[in-house]
């Protein structure tokens, strides 16, 4: 999609990332002391993600600033790519995170159904 053309709208997706995060933060297996890393991984890439989002600058967005656009752009993505690590099966994302490729977290129903309205909107 080409920066003219992107729609983005700041307010629902603001409210779905803190949706998701909280998700994540009610997780069994997110609870210290013994955060499961993969799940903080996730968790850590989302919350960085909401701050990008958050310092957007919005009024330079709607003027068209390349550079406003940009960002909102790369927020779309790390939202796309958080949906698809969030489903993997393949024990790749455990492997890159310090889990158990055999063993990958379950991330539940929520996160995937909150990750996956990210890509929705």
């Amino acid at each position: 999609m080409s920066a003219e053309q992107l729609e983005f709208n700041v307010d629902r997706i603001d409210a779905k990332m803190a949706e998701l995060l909280e998700s994540f933060e009610a997780h069994p297996q997110m609870q210290p002391p013994n955060t499961h890393p993969t799940l903080f991984f996730l968790f850590d890439f989302v919350r960085n993600t909401h701050r990008e989002l958050q310092q957007i600058d919005m009024d330079k967005f709607l003027a068209g600033d390349a550079n406003a656009r940009s960002k909102a752009q790369d927020v779309l993505g790390r939202n796309n790519f958080t949906n698809t690590l969030v489903n993997d099966t393949t024990g790749k994302l455990a492997l890159m995170t310090g889990g158990d490729p055999t063993n990958p977290v379950d991330f539940g129903d929520d996160i995937r159904a909150k990750a996956k309205a990210l890509v929705e909107l």
